[in-house]
């Protein structure tokens, strides 16, 4: 079956707290989904715990392998909350502008998240917790974590400036979608999602709609949690890996 073949291949960039070679894939079965239907997939491997310039360099890194290996002239990014930041830090401030196709986000705060807000207000614990969490990704090949940085940036006060640091380039087509979680349920993403709610619109658990709109907006995965837009959990009429046949196969139309 190649009905998601592409003109140029495709990265899944991945978000915070989890690397593509670690033992619970972050993409569940989106990438062999996409290989069967004939797509060149490939994965990012940047940092779980990176700052948005250093995934940015490593992105890089990554992208012009990937070009190499292929032949391709360019490559058709497809990135998951964090990941989308440092996808656009890549096209616009490391001169990849060129050499990306499009840019599609899925769940990026490109507004900022009020979890973010939220973690820095509680100082002490946030630095205990991030210094664990820096110990474990490092320990699991991590070359240069550093929770503070990749917090901070994702505050709404940080995502200003970035974004007029870092505006859209004319040569790549940017689309988005979020995500939204309806009522009440049991995992960890309901939990954030009734917590947030108090401080800001319903999220997907740790980003609101609103925030993930950047180029052409695509639309709001109702009942579809942060972590259930790449492969998590299944929500009742929403298949991840369906959803990211879709998208592909709209790339391959659109001469991608």
């Amino acid at each position: 079956m190649t009905d998601c073949r592409t003109r140029y291949p495709i990265l899944l960039i991945h978000g915070l707290n989890c690397r593509d070679d670690w033992v619970f894939p972050y993409w569940g079965r989106v990438a062999d989904i996409l290989r069967a239907r004939g797509a060149a997939v490939f994965l990012s491997g940047q940092d779980a715990w990176g700052s948005v310039p250093g995934n940015a360099r490593a992105l890089l890194r990554r992208g012009e392998d990937i070009l190499a290996e292929t032949g391709a002239e360019k490559l058709n990014l497809i990135a998951h909350s964090k990941g989308g930041l440092e996808a656009r830090y890549l096209i616009s401030s490391l001169n990849f502008a060129g050499r990306a196709a499009s840019l599609t986000t899925v769940c990026t705060p490109h507004r900022g998240s009020r979890a973010a807000e939220a973690w820095l207000r509680r100082e002490r614990i946030c630095r205990a917790a991030g210094g664990g969490m820096e110990r474990f990704w490092r320990a699991r090949g991590d070359r240069e974590p550093d929770f503070y940085a990749a917090v901070s940036a994702l505050t709404p006060e940080a995502m200003v400036r970035f974004n007029a640091q870092n505006p859209d380039s004319p040569l790549v087509y940017y689309q988005s979608w979020g995500a939204r979680l309806n009522g009440p349920g049991w995992d960890l993403m309901d939990r954030f999602q009734l917590w947030l709610t108090r401080a800001d619109a319903p999220t997907d658990g740790l980003v609101s709609p609103e925030s993930a709109v950047w180029g052409r907006w695509r639309g709001v995965l109702e009942g579809v949690s942060h972590q259930d837009a790449v492969g998590g959990r299944k929500r009742p009429g929403f298949d991840a890996g369906e959803f990211y046949v879709r998208l592909v196969q709209e790339l391959a139309g659109m001469g991608f």
